[in-house]
Formats: structure tokens, C-alpha cells, sequence
């Protein structure tokens, strides 16, 4: 994602964003309606989810699943969109694309909670990308019994034996390391994306130099691929470098290191959070805790990307 004010997609996305508050007098719930009613609100809708949906994908598109630096400004109101306003526009998409006026679908999802819908989204998206995958492979295999040519000029081997030794490459990596593709597509599209703003990261260089962004990629790695211990000692680790390093946290251990600061704590990283945080990593350091499930584990990780961006800007100079 590029980043910053200047950003052209960033830049859409706050004008959109603003246009549509202002019409609806930032009132989420009247979104449905309000689309029903003015063609142009509904496409206003429209042109908002694309802009969204685009910063989503640019997201993900590279390997860390952070940024730095960011503008306090726009951080701001895309958190507040995601809290607010995205999942009325989304659970209403159909309903503005083939304008069915009788359906109201913003209040279907609400049988189960947020952490649900988007675990079992990002299941459902592993799964197809791990059997796309596994087909491609047993497409090369049919084709490689037509094939008597090398499979490149270097190779001492058939197409046939190379596709055979790939597949058993593969299966070793499936069957006896216990590699399974569709938990790493899932687990990938679960961690949240964490935005540094521009007071924190003028304190730390390049991403790839500095241990806070090391340890933090290094924890999203540790539980993409399924080393949910690993990735909650590094949790531990980074919630304790950003207390101590931008929010001045003092005390002997990180108990009294989060009560000393917990006037300043963001609402979604207060005291009660972090030391649920700081509690499942020792229980699980001391083997007294498996670590929880995914759903757990991504709530600690909004914890602490809470923590990240809403250091105050006073605190991070």
C-alpha cells in the first residue's frame, strides 16, 4: 500500500468516505435505506466498497502485513470504517447492485459475531486456493505421461519424472511435515493489517532493519504457519517494546508496566486487554496453556494492533 495523505487510493478513499458520512449524517443504519430511496447515494455506496475493497488488496499484496509510516488521519477514519460502516455496506451489496428493494440484508449476519464471519470467510477463500492448487498439480501429472520431451534442456529426466518427484516433494512437505495449504491461506487473510503511524515510525528506521518490525513480521509469520507459541512470545515481546519505548511504561515486570499506563491505553487495548494478552502468553510459556484457538489468537492480535496505533502522538516523539 502506498502510504500517507498523498496516496491516490488512500485519497479516494477519504473523499468517499467523507461524502458519504455527510450525507447520511453519519448514521451507518440509514445507509440502506437512504441507497434505496437516491440512486446516486447507492452509487456513492458502490464507488466506497470499491475504494475499499482495493486498500484490502493492497494489503495483502506484499509479504509484511504492516505499513509505516501512516497518517494519523487516514488510520483513523479506516479504522472507523471497518468498525462502522463496512460490514452494513457489505451485507448490503446485493441488494444495491440488483436494487431488491425488499430485502434488507445488513441484519442477517447478526446470529453470529464478527470473529466468526471472517474466520469462516477466510476458510472458505484457504480452501478454494489450496484445491485450485492440488488440481494444477494433478493436471501436471496427467499431462506428463504425454510428455516425452525434458522438461527444460538442463533436466536428465522427462516431463513425466519431473512432475512425479515434484508431486513427491510436495506430499512429504503435506504428509510428513503436516504443511496444509488451505490453514496457511486462511491464517494469512486472518492476521490484521497494523498501520504504524508517522509519530511511531520516525523513531525506528527501515521495516526490515528494526527488531519491532522484525519481531512483530515474525509473530504474523509464526501463526500463519501454525506456531501459535512461537507467535505469542513474540506478542508478548513487541506489547512490551511499545509500552516501554512510546507509552513510558515503568515498573519491574509487564504487570506493572501496563498498570502504570492504563489512563493512556486506547479502548481496544486497555489495561483489562493487555494483561489478557501478557496472562496467555506466560500460561503458554510456562506450559500451562495450549494458547487457544484461531479466533483467540486474532483477538489478541487486534490487541496489540491497537496498542500500535493508538500510541499518542505526544508519547511517540
Amino acid at each position: 500500500m502506498a502510504n500517507g495523505k498523498d496516496s491516490a487510493e488512500v485519497v479516494k478513499f477519504l473523499t468517499l468516505y467523507s461524502r458519504i458520512k455527510d450525507w447520511c449524517d453519519d448514521e451507518p443504519d440509514a445507509v440502506f435505506q437512504l441507497a434505496i430511496a437516491d440512486k446516486r447515494f447507492k452509487d456513492l455506496c458502490m464507488q466506497v466498497l470499491g475504494a475499499a475493497e482495493r486498500l484490502h488488496a493492497s494489503e495483502q499484496r506484499h509479504r509484511h502485513l504492516f505499513a509505516a509510516p501512516v497518517d494519523p488521519k487516514f488510520l483513523s477514519a479506516w479504522r472507523d470504517f471497518e468498525a462502522r460502516y463496512e460490514h452494513v455496506l457489505a451485507a448490503n451489496w446485493s441488494a444495491f447492485v440488483f436494487s431488491d428493494e425488499g430485502t434488507d440484508l445488513s441484519d442477517q449476519s447478526k446470529g453470529s459475531t464478527s470473529a466468526d464471519r471472517k474466520w469462516e470467510h477466510a476458510d472458505l477463500n484457504g480452501k478454494i486456493a489450496a484445491d485450485l492448487i492440488e488440481k494444477v498439480i494433478g493436471f501436471a501429472r496427467v499431462q506428463a505421461f504425454d510428455e516425452d520431451e525434458p522438461l527444460e534442456p538442463d533436466f536428465s529426466m522427462s516431463a513425466e519424472q519431473a512432475v512425479e518427484m515434484a508431486i513427491d516433494y510436495w506430499e512429504s512437505l503435506t504428509g510428513e511435515v503436516g504443511f496444509d495449504l488451505a490453514d496457511v491461506f486462511r491464517r494469512r487473510r486472518l492476521v490484521p493489517f497494523v498501520f504504524f503511524p508517522r509519530h511511531i515510525a520516525a523513531r525506528h528506521g527501515a521495516p526490515e532493519k528494526t527488531s519491532i518490525y522484525q519481531s512483530l513480521q515474525q509473530a504474523h509469520d509464526a501463526f500463519i504457519f501454525g506456531v501459535p507459541f512461537a507467535a505469542l512470545a513474540l506478542m508478548r515481546s513487541v506489547m512490551e517494546t511499545v509500552l516501554r519505548d512510546h507509552y513510558s511504561a515503568e515498573g519491574n515486570d509487564l504487570s506493572e508496566q501496563i498498570n502504570s499506563v492504563r489512563k493512556i491505553l486506547p479502548a481496544h487495548a486497555n489495561e483489562a486487554a493487555l494483561h489478557r494478552l501478557r496472562k496467555t502468553a506466560n500460561a503458554v510459556l510456562h506450559g500451562r496453556s495450549d494458547g487457544g484457538d484461531e479466533k483467540e489468537m486474532v483477538s489478541l492480535l487486534l490487541v496489540l494492533r491497537a496498542l500500535i496505533e493508538g500510541v499518542p502522538q505526544w508519547r511517540g516523539r
